[in-house]
């Protein structure tokens, strides 16, 4: 048993058909303006306000019927089965057919790419209802919805106000909400794309877009603003860069460029070509092919773009013409994008070019459109994502075919006559050094035409003419081709220096005129021959008087060189004796100089092994005394280091730094005391704080050795340390003293190695630990950096800082005797002095921590 099943069709199909193929919001756009086009619209206007885009045109409208069975029917096109315009064709355009711009039924859901809800309102010509269909896209947005199940809310309306372009009673608006802000630059950027929409020659002209824009009409007034300090000074702008207003057609602006160009078109098979150089006809030929058999109508137009050509483009446009665009290629009047866009190679005019150096053209320097007008839609095909040009039909490779046939006639004039080229390629003046600088000079003299808006400088160039001369020859070794017309001025050759032809070429205009029939042609022709064949017998005239001439120049030089030959051959042999006696005197004499040498060199060796035995003898002795000497040294200092008295200065320093350990150990002692009696100690807690009374009394029992000079040398002893890690170890094991004060803090530890006395280096940060205690500070913070090669530390407390006094003069801080802790004033002045002996210094920079306290700097160079 049988039966027959059907598709369920999801909702997620709006956007497979929809967003998925509308790449952009510019193409959404073409594809509604496109739909007005093909509702016989004259006028559509595009208004965009804070959050709605609004499409509104003057075109035929649709019915209630036509919403149901056409723009609600997915996928379905009545311009494909010619169903679009019935009951119409005698209402709008007199009746005349208008090639359609969509066929694919899904412009429609354009409209959601650019927002998520629309309301259109249509009305019919001599109708006075309008009706309106309300689509939230949103709601197809749960795919496991069938399509159908969606319902579209309808309005039909009597009294509905609505305003068509142009006071039309008949059009489509598309009010389409919820959409993105569009900004200035965007909506010129649409501007500037819908210039190249509609085909300035195709069936579209007198349809006419326009950009309304509430927000940007006082811009577009005023122009740019600039700053205060120019007085507000606007910048006009010119037309095609302000928002409200007509979209002009750009292309159309400089299709009149004074430059080379080609028109190729092709109706009913048969091909008609005109050349044009900067407005001057060089060619005009037809040709039968019916090789196309896709193409029925069909025409394009392409320019070279040279430097003065380029540089009128940017005074039109305001840009570069590579930035515009090169070749487009309209079907229907309307643009199919990606061709002519900025990197596309779409037509291969790049790929060409790539193949053969300066022989073939690039999209840089070519302009121009390909127009085809068709209803073979399936030839001639969009692909759906609406931006990815045509699908590769037979009709697409017969439009491509079509394109290279303009192309190669247009690179055949510009480089071979313009350039010189193929006169250099083909070797016109022959395969000789002279015909290879011939062609050079003929090609160097055409570098100005490259940049010229005339071309009076290959009227002149022979090589020019001659190449133009084998261009037309060619056309007419073409049975199809007939050459309607040519210049005539270019295969002039009566006044050409006849010396640089040779007779090929005038049997080639024999045969251009045989062709063409052209008597005038003929009788030039004619002329030439006369003027050659009579500059060939004055030449063969001149080359026998020539030949003649230089018989005889040269038997009376020959005359003259046997002369001057027996002259040398007689100096020659009287040269050769006196040589010969020369060169025997020199002989002896060398021989003389070789002996005198090798007893000068004997001597030299003896004197140099004399010598150095004598000074082996010296070193030796004076290696010896230094030994010697050094040992003395050695032991004298020694002896000297031991019994080194101390100086008054040293006594009171190290007695302060004493001094200041003894208080800890004092301060320690009390503290034991008092929390001994207090019961507030553990064992771990007792242990500790005896340690740090060890740590100190240590500290007093070394100062004292260095006084009594007892293990002096060891002590004091100079030693390789990293000196933040040594700094941050010896506070942290002695911090324990200063507990219950004092919070130490070690930011930015860097690694920096230095040979100095350690004991030195802690009797400079006890001084400043007792110092910053003795200001009542409890925070103390030790900052490490390094610049370039010095290490730099900022020691910081929060302490009472210096008294006023000091603050306009800190460097007598450093003086004997200055205090600013009332203590004995000899703390910063012996770690100064101990900072110098370590080759580095202290400094003080201004407050520490918490904007207050005192900050100094230790630097260790």
């Amino acid at each position: 048993m049988s039966n027959t099943l059907e598709f369920k069709i999801s909702s997620g199909l709006k956007d497979i058909i929809g967003k998925d193929l509308i790449t952009d919001d510019f193409i959404a756009v073409f594809e509604l303006v496109k739909n007005s086009y093909d509702a016989h619209a004259k006028n559509v206007t595009i208004t965009f306000d804070e959050d709605k885009i609004i499409i509104a045109d003057d075109g035929k409208g649709m019915s209630l019927d036509a919403l149901k069975n056409k723009w609600l029917f997915v996928a379905y096109s009545a311009k494909k089965d010619d169903s679009e315009d019935i009951g119409f064709k005698q209402v709008l355009n007199n009746g005349n057919r208008r090639h359609y711009a969509g066929s694919k039924g899904v412009g429609r859901f354009s409209c959601d790419k650019l927002g998520s809800k629309l309301k259109l309102t249509t009305q019919v010509i001599n109708s006075d209802i309008n009706d309106q269909l309300i689509i939230d896209w949103s709601a197809f947005d749960d795919q496991n919805n069938e399509f159908k199940t969606v319902k579209v809310i309808h309005h039909s309306n009597k009294d509905y106000h609505v305003k068509f372009p142009n006071r039309s009673k008949h059009g489509t608006i598309l009010e389409i909400s919820e959409v993105k802000y569009w900004d200035r630059k965007k909506i010129i950027e649409l501007k500037h794309s819908l210039e190249k929409l509609i085909n300035p020659f195709g069936e579209s002209d007198g349809f006419n877009i326009n950009i309304y824009c509430e927000r940007e009409k006082r811009e577009d007034l005023y122009g740019s603003y600039k700053t205060k300090k120019e007085n507000r000074k606007g910048q006009k702008y010119i037309d095609r860069d302000k928002v409200n207003g007509p979209v002009k057609n750009a292309i159309l602006d400089i299709l009149d460029l004074k430059t080379t160009q080609i028109g190729v078109s092709i109706l009913d098979g048969e091909i008609t070509t005109q050349l044009v150089d900067r407005g001057d006809l060089i060619y005009h030929i037809k040709e039968k092919d019916d090789s196309f058999k896709h193409i029925d109508d069909a025409q394009i137009e392409l320019f070279f773009l040279n430097r003065s050509a380029k540089m009128n483009f940017k005074k039109e446009m305001g840009m570069e013409p590579v930035n515009f665009g090169s070749v487009f290629l309209f079907k229907n009047g309307f643009r199919v994008q990606p061709f002519g866009e900025q990197g596309d190679d779409s037509w291969g005019i790049d790929y060409r070019s790539q193949q053969g150096y300066n022989r073939f053209l690039s999209t840089r320097d070519l302009f121009g459109r390909v127009e085809i007008l068709t209803d073979k839609s399936e030839q001639f095909k969009e692909v759906s994502s609406r931006d990815g040009g045509l699908i590769q039909t037979e009709g697409y490779h017969e439009l491509i075919e079509f394109f290279g046939i303009a192309q190669r006639r247009l690179e055949r004039y510009v480089a071979g006559v313009l350039w010189g080229e193929a006169f250099k390629r083909k070797k016109y003046f022959g395969d000789s050094e002279d015909g290879k600088i011939k062609a050079q000079n003929f090609r160097d003299s055409l570098s100005g035409d490259k940049d010229s808006d005339n071309n009076n400088i290959i009227r002149t160039n022979l090589g020019s003419k001659i190449d133009f001369i084998q261009l037309i020859k060619s056309l007419t070794n073409n049975d199809k081709v007939k050459i309607i017309n040519y210049n005539k001025e270019l295969v002039d050759l009566v006044n050409a220096k006849l010396d640089d032809l040779q007779p090929k070429f005038i049997t080639d205009l024999e045969k251009i005129a045989d062709k063409t029939e052209d008597e005038n042609l003929k009788l030039h022709v004619a002329k030439a021959e006369q003027r050659y064949e009579q500059l060939q017998k004055q030449k063969e005239e001149a080359d026998k008087k020539l030949i003649e001439e230089e018989i005889k120049r040269k038997n009376a030089e020959e005359e003259i060189k046997l002369a001057e030959k027996a002259k040398e051959e007689a100096e020659i042999k009287a040269k050769e004796a006196v040589e010969k006696k020369r060169l025997a005197e020199l002989a002896t004499l060398r021989k003389e100089k070789e002996r005198a040498l090798e007893e000068v060199a004997k001597l030299k060796a003896e004197k140099r092994a004399k010598e150095e035995i004598e000074r082996r003898t010296k070193e030796e002795e004076a290696k010896k005394k230094a030994q010697d000497k050094l040992e003395i040294e050695e032991s004298k200092n020694k002896y000297l280091l031991s019994e080194r008295k101390l100086t008054d200065s040293d006594v009171a320093q190290i007695g302060h730094t004493i001094k200041l350990s003894s208080n800890d150990i004092n301060a320690s002692i009390q503290a034991l005391i008092r929390k001994i009696r207090e019961d507030q100690l553990t064992n771990k807690e007792l242990l500790a704080e005896l340690i740090d009374i060890k740590r100190s009394s240590e500290n007093v029992l070394k100062y004292s050795e260095f006084i009594t000079k007892s293990g002096f040398k060891n002590n004091d002893a100079v030693q390789l340390i990293d000196i933040p890690i040594y700094m941050n170890e010896y506070v942290n094991l002695g911090k324990r003293i200063h507990r219950d004060r004092i919070n130490f803090i070690f930011s930015n530890l860097v690694e920096f190695k230095a040979k100095i006395s350690v004991l030195n280096l802690e009797i400079v940060i006890d001084n400043l630990i007792s110092n910053s205690d003795k200001s009542g500070a409890d925070k103390i913070e030790f900052k490490f950096s390094k610049i370039k090669e010095c290490l730099q530390i900022d020691i910081m407390d929060n302490g009472d800082g210096l008294l006023d006094i000091y603050k306009n003069e800190p460097e007598i801080l450093f003086d004997l005797g200055v205090t600013s802790t009332n203590g004995s004033g000899i703390g910063l002045a012996y770690a100064k002095d101990l900072m110098r002996e370590m080759y580095g210094d202290i400094k003080y920079i201004g407050q520490g921590l918490d904007n207050k306290g005192a900050n100094f700097r230790l630097i260790f160079n």
